[in-house]
Protein backbone atom coordinates (compact mmCIF):
# COMPACT_ATOMS: atom_id res chain seq x y z
CA UNK A 1 0.00 0.00 0.00
CA UNK A 2 1.48 3.37 -1.01
CA UNK A 3 0.17 5.34 1.93
CA UNK A 4 -0.49 5.06 5.61
CA UNK A 5 -3.23 7.14 7.20
CA UNK A 6 -2.92 8.52 10.71
CA UNK A 7 -5.72 10.55 12.15
CA UNK A 8 -5.91 12.63 15.28
CA UNK A 9 -9.28 14.11 14.30
CA UNK A 10 -12.45 12.04 14.56
CA UNK A 11 -14.01 12.65 11.16
CA UNK A 12 -12.25 13.09 7.86
CA UNK A 13 -15.25 12.35 5.67
CA UNK A 14 -13.17 10.44 3.13
CA UNK A 15 -12.23 6.78 3.27
CA UNK A 16 -8.72 5.51 3.77
CA UNK A 17 -9.06 3.58 0.50
CA UNK A 18 -9.86 6.74 -1.50
CA UNK A 19 -7.00 8.65 0.11
CA UNK A 20 -4.65 5.79 -0.74
CA UNK A 21 -5.99 5.61 -4.31
CA UNK A 22 -5.35 9.32 -4.91
CA UNK A 23 -1.84 9.09 -3.45
CA UNK A 24 -1.13 6.04 -5.64
CA UNK A 25 -2.59 7.78 -8.72
CA UNK A 26 -0.26 10.74 -8.14
CA UNK A 27 2.82 8.59 -7.49
CA UNK A 28 2.21 6.47 -10.60
CA UNK A 29 1.92 9.64 -12.70
CA UNK A 30 5.26 10.79 -11.30
CA UNK A 31 6.89 7.41 -11.98
CA UNK A 32 7.18 6.65 -8.25
CA UNK A 33 4.65 3.80 -7.97
CA UNK A 34 6.69 1.93 -5.33
CA UNK A 35 6.96 4.94 -3.05
CA UNK A 36 5.14 5.37 0.25
CA UNK A 37 3.57 8.47 1.73
CA UNK A 38 2.35 8.82 5.30
CA UNK A 39 -0.80 10.95 5.50
CA UNK A 40 -1.69 12.57 8.83
CA UNK A 41 -5.07 14.25 9.31
CA UNK A 42 -4.83 16.68 12.20
CA UNK A 43 -6.74 19.51 13.84
CA UNK A 44 -6.20 23.24 13.45
CA UNK A 45 -4.11 23.57 16.59
CA UNK A 46 -1.68 20.81 15.56
CA UNK A 47 -1.25 22.13 12.00
CA UNK A 48 -0.74 25.66 13.34
CA UNK A 49 1.98 24.41 15.70
CA UNK A 50 3.71 22.53 12.85
CA UNK A 51 3.43 25.57 10.58
CA UNK A 52 4.93 27.82 13.29
CA UNK A 53 7.76 25.44 14.21
CA UNK A 54 8.80 24.44 10.69
CA UNK A 55 7.86 27.46 8.58
CA UNK A 56 7.77 30.33 11.07
CA UNK A 57 4.13 31.09 10.19
CA UNK A 58 1.87 31.17 13.24
CA UNK A 59 -1.48 30.24 11.69
CA UNK A 60 -3.24 27.09 10.52
CA UNK A 61 -2.91 25.94 6.92
CA UNK A 62 -4.35 23.28 4.62
CA UNK A 63 -1.39 20.95 4.01
CA UNK A 64 2.24 20.67 5.07
CA UNK A 65 4.74 18.39 3.33
CA UNK A 66 7.81 16.91 4.93
CA UNK A 67 10.01 15.07 2.40
CA UNK A 68 11.85 12.17 4.06
CA UNK A 69 15.07 12.84 2.21
CA UNK A 70 15.20 16.51 3.18
CA UNK A 71 14.42 15.82 6.82
CA UNK A 72 16.45 12.73 7.45
CA UNK A 73 18.87 12.40 4.54
CA UNK A 74 17.49 8.89 4.24
CA UNK A 75 18.82 6.36 1.77
CA UNK A 76 15.35 4.82 1.48
CA UNK A 77 14.31 6.15 -1.91
CA UNK A 78 10.83 4.63 -1.57
CA UNK A 79 9.83 6.80 1.41
CA UNK A 80 8.54 10.04 -0.07
CA UNK A 81 7.73 11.51 3.34
CA UNK A 82 4.85 12.73 5.45
CA UNK A 83 1.85 14.92 4.68
CA UNK A 84 -0.17 16.72 7.32
CA UNK A 85 -3.63 17.81 6.24
CA UNK A 86 -6.16 19.78 8.28
CA UNK A 87 -9.68 18.67 7.26
CA UNK A 88 -11.35 21.54 9.19
CA UNK A 89 -9.22 24.14 7.40
CA UNK A 90 -9.77 22.42 4.04
CA UNK A 91 -13.56 22.45 4.63
CA UNK A 92 -13.53 26.23 5.20
CA UNK A 93 -11.28 26.69 2.19
CA UNK A 94 -13.66 24.64 0.02
CA UNK A 95 -16.55 26.95 0.98
CA UNK A 96 -14.42 30.02 0.24
CA UNK A 97 -13.49 28.64 -3.20
CA UNK A 98 -17.05 27.39 -3.81
CA UNK A 99 -16.01 23.80 -4.38
CA UNK A 100 -16.84 20.56 -2.60
CA UNK A 101 -14.94 19.43 0.46
CA UNK A 102 -14.03 16.16 -1.27
CA UNK A 103 -12.55 17.95 -4.29
CA UNK A 104 -10.56 20.38 -2.16
CA UNK A 105 -9.31 17.60 0.12
CA UNK A 106 -8.03 15.62 -2.86
CA UNK A 107 -6.56 18.79 -4.41
CA UNK A 108 -4.57 19.41 -1.22
CA UNK A 109 -3.58 15.74 -0.98
CA UNK A 110 -2.20 15.83 -4.54
CA UNK A 111 -0.58 19.22 -3.85
CA UNK A 112 1.23 17.74 -0.86
CA UNK A 113 2.45 14.69 -2.77
CA UNK A 114 3.78 16.95 -5.53
CA UNK A 115 5.73 18.90 -2.91
CA UNK A 116 7.15 15.64 -1.52
CA UNK A 117 8.38 14.79 -5.01
CA UNK A 118 10.15 18.10 -5.57
CA UNK A 119 7.51 20.40 -7.07
CA UNK A 120 7.19 23.91 -5.69
CA UNK A 121 5.45 27.17 -6.53
CA UNK A 122 8.02 29.73 -5.43
CA UNK A 123 8.69 31.01 -8.97
CA UNK A 124 5.88 31.90 -11.37
CA UNK A 125 7.01 29.36 -13.98
CA UNK A 126 7.25 26.58 -11.37
CA UNK A 127 3.83 27.51 -9.99
CA UNK A 128 2.27 27.34 -13.44
CA UNK A 129 3.75 23.89 -14.01
CA UNK A 130 2.85 22.56 -10.56
CA UNK A 131 -0.74 23.78 -10.60
CA UNK A 132 -1.29 22.45 -14.13
CA UNK A 133 -0.08 18.99 -13.06
CA UNK A 134 -2.12 19.22 -9.85
CA UNK A 135 -5.37 20.03 -11.65
CA UNK A 136 -4.77 17.39 -14.34
CA UNK A 137 -4.21 14.77 -11.64
CA UNK A 138 -7.26 15.96 -9.70
CA UNK A 139 -9.50 15.68 -12.77
CA UNK A 140 -8.35 12.16 -13.59
CA UNK A 141 -8.40 11.05 -9.92
CA UNK A 142 -11.99 12.22 -9.42
CA UNK A 143 -13.06 10.16 -12.45
CA UNK A 144 -11.35 7.03 -11.09
CA UNK A 145 -12.55 7.05 -7.49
Amino acid sequence: MPSNLYQTVKHIGISKQKISAVVQHTLVYLGKKKNEVSVHCVGKQKIQTLNRVFRGIDRPTDVLSFPAEALFGTEDVTDSGDLFLCPAYIAKQAKRFETSYKEEFFRMLIHGVLHLEGYDHEKKTDAKKMFAVQERLLTTALKKI
